[in-house]
């Protein structure tokens, strides 16, 4: 079954060589996870069996390792001989990086490890997340690790300032994994509560479902805690469910003596048999290689199915990505195509006619509604009836208007005045809302059918025409809108109309005399209006109110008693008939300037844009000798092209491998 991991392999391989974020396949693999200093390198070194890593202060690992150790057959055997020629080799390494290469001196393993590293993540002691993948073939088993940076707290040397942040966000990328499991370094002469391996490996696996304990360090610790270590070994501390195995490996003087890894497990053998032999066969490195070898096997079988669906995900996510980035073959046909499909998707948009409606958030048609009701008509009716207009002002419109003769009950001279200096304020509110409209509907191509979006963007000479027209087929009627609007409300700043049932209804209600009169006699005033002459019905509708005004505010100043009184009457009459005439003309434009942009703009839009796309794009493309310029793509499209096919191509391959494990 060794097969297995030899095939998952291959797709380490495969994906180590590509790097596309979008599309990360998460594989079953082991990650070594410790501290700086807990050992871990000494524990991959035992259990390959040679000495090969880096090693000194501070951070050594700075690029993910790739380790993989496969138990070689008659073929590598036979492999490796046509490269070297030299058969008194028994173990040798290959790295992926460097083809038709093969290692044997192990020193020379370690110096490529460190001449790669600075290659990919710098001389200056930074990380990477690029992977080296190196592959050790050797006599006892096959196994792989992915071996990752030391958890440090402290930057040394030239290191950026957030090292720890990094390493953790690289740690994190690969325990966070559903199919990684998580060998976690810890070191017996701490406590294991503190331990940052265990902290990351709980954080993310908190049950313990996939993480399994390495106890290093055994061998300094103070003989008094050797209770503590029994419990520690037998799974009594670290709550981990593919257990805890403890190891003694080469100190660092064995390290400087050149002792041999073979005498340094025949060490171990005898250090566990002597202190601890109650469970002396559970532990040391040989029990953790077959344990790691067996779990990997299980684990590996249980994630099959659904690596499998995720690279069928990935093919078929990868394959749409790739039809959306092909080079089109004929540009014409292309061009006039995606143009229609633009023209379609964007009216669409406005129409509320989409099948992918969002329900996330509003867009096109929608969110031009949202803005009248959110942005014009909020703003239109906050504007005061009576801004800037005292009742000083009003008294002398009235009494200026009237010359030497005395003021009338109605001044209509007065009133058309200060209705046309308040109307005014309504026109700044109006004519910017039709820009509010007009960017709006300028944003809507940017919420068509995300496909059609992106394959618009890939060409920025195409892309800026087709924003072009848009932009000019709205500002060619913005002008013409702004002008019949603001005339609109010119023509009601120059002729009222005090007969106007709306506007006497508003003089209605703005007395409570009035409101109570008007409710009582609403019979009479109806039956009139339907059989006798209706204009004049409406003219003594109009005096009767008046009149009742008039009384109304003359009640409440206690009569007239003098000419100022009667001009305070006069005063808050026509004040009413300011604010009542204002909200009369306020209410019609309100339905007015939106009815009217929606006509004028979104609608001309709409009937518009396709022959102005066909005119103003397409017709100068196909006419142009020289128009192979709007379909060059912009700066970048090429290499994600190109990494998708890559990528593409290394599914297929794993595709290939997972099928040779299924017919095993």
């Amino acid at each position: 079954m060794e097969s297995l991991i030899q095939a998952i392999n291959k797709l380490q391989d495969v994906f180590a060589v590509v790097k596309v974020k979008e599309h990360s396949i998460d594989l079953p693999q082991i990650v070594v996870v410790g501290s700086q200093s807990s050992g871990k390198s000494s524990v991959l070194e035992s259990l390959v069996g040679k000495s090969f890593l880096p090693r000194g202060t501070g951070i050594v690992t700075r690029a993910p390792l790739i380790l993989q150790m496969v138990k070689y057959t008659n073929d590598d055997m036979k492999s490796m001989l046509d490269i070297t020629d030299n058969k008194n080799i028994t173990e040798w390494a290959c790295f992926s990086h460097i083809e038709n290469t093969v290692f044997h001196d192990f020193d020379e393993v370690r110096e490529e490890i460190e001449k790669r590293t600075d290659v990919l993540a710098g001389e200056n002691k930074g990380i990477t997340d690029t992977p080296i993948v190196l592959k050790v073939y050797t006599s006892s088993y096959t196994l792989t690790f992915v071996d990752l940076p030391g958890i440090t707290k402290l930057p040394v040397g030239n290191q950026p300032a957030d090292i720890e942040e990094q390493i953790q966000q690289l740690i994190v990328k690969h325990v966070r994994q559903p199919n990684a499991i998580i060998l976690a370094v810890v070191t017996a002469n701490t406590d294991p509560a503190t331990s940052e391996s265990l902290k990351i490996a709980k954080q993310w696996d908190p049950e313990g479902a996939r993480t399994i304990a390495v106890v290093t360090k055994l061998d300094i610790i103070d003989k008094g805690t050797k209770s503590d270590i029994v419990d520690l070994l037998c799974g009594k501390i670290i709550p981990v469910k593919l257990g805890i195995i403890g190891v003694v490996n080469r100190s660092q003087k064995d390290i400087d003596q050149n002792k041999t890894l073979d005498e340094t497990l025949q060490n171990e053998k005898e250090f566990f048999r002597t202190n601890y032999p109650e469970i002396c066969k559970m532990h040391g490195n040989k029990v953790l290689a077959n344990t790691l070898q067996d779990i990997l096997i299980k684990h590996i079988k249980i994630t099959i199915p659904t690596l499998y669906k995720n690279l069928e995900d990935t093919k078929t996510k990868l394959e749409s990505e790739l039809k959306t980035l092909k080079t089109p073959d004929c540009e014409k046909t292309f061009v006039l195509e995606l143009l229609n499909d633009i023209n379609k998707s964007y009216c669409e948009t406005v129409t509320g006619d989409r099948k992918d409606a969002s329900d996330e958030m509003l867009m096109g048609g929608a969110k031009i509604v949202n803005v009248i009701q959110d942005n014009f008509t909020k703003k239109f009716m906050a504007v005061n009836p009576l801004y800037n207009l005292s009742d000083k002002q009003i008294e002398n419109y009235l009494l200026n208007t009237s010359g030497i003769k005395k003021s009338s009950l109605v001044n209509h001279k007065a009133l058309e005045i200060m209705v046309s200096k308040q109307l005014e304020y309504l026109i700044e509110p109006a004519l910017s809302f039709v820009d509010v409209v007009r960017e709006e509907m300028f944003n809507i191509l940017d919420s068509i059918d995300q496909k059609l979006l992106n394959e618009l963007q890939r060409f920025p000479e195409l892309n800026n025409n087709v924003r072009s027209t848009l932009d000019n087929l709205l500002e060619m009627k913005l002008k013409n809108i702004k002008k019949s609007i603001k005339s609109h409300i010119k023509t009601h700043q120059k002729f009222l109309n005090t007969t106007n049932p709306n506007y006497l209804l508003q003089l209605v209600n703005s007395s409570i005399e009035c409101s109570s009169s008007f409710i009582n006699s609403k019979n009479t005033y109806y039956n009139n209006l339907r059989t006798g002459d209706c204009y004049s019905e409406i003219d003594k509708m109009e005096r009767e109110i008046v009149s009742k005004m008039y009384k109304d505010i003359l009640s409440s100043l206690g009569g007239l008693n003098d000419y100022k009184n009667e001009i305070n009457v006069q005063v808050r009459l026509h004040k009413q008939f300011t604010r009542c005439y204002f909200e009369f003309i306020r209410n019609t434009l309100r339905d007015f300037v939106p009815n009217r942009i929606n006509h004028k703009l979104v609608n001309f839009v709409l009937k518009k844009f396709d022959k102005k796309l066909k005119a103003e794009v397409f017709m100068p493309f196909i006419n142009n000798s020289s128009s192979g310029g709007r379909l060059a793509e912009k700066e970048g499209v090429a290499d994600e092209r190109n990494q998708k096919e890559e990528l593409l191509i290394a599914v297929n391959k794993a595709f290939k491998s997972l099928k040779e494990i299924q017919m095993q």
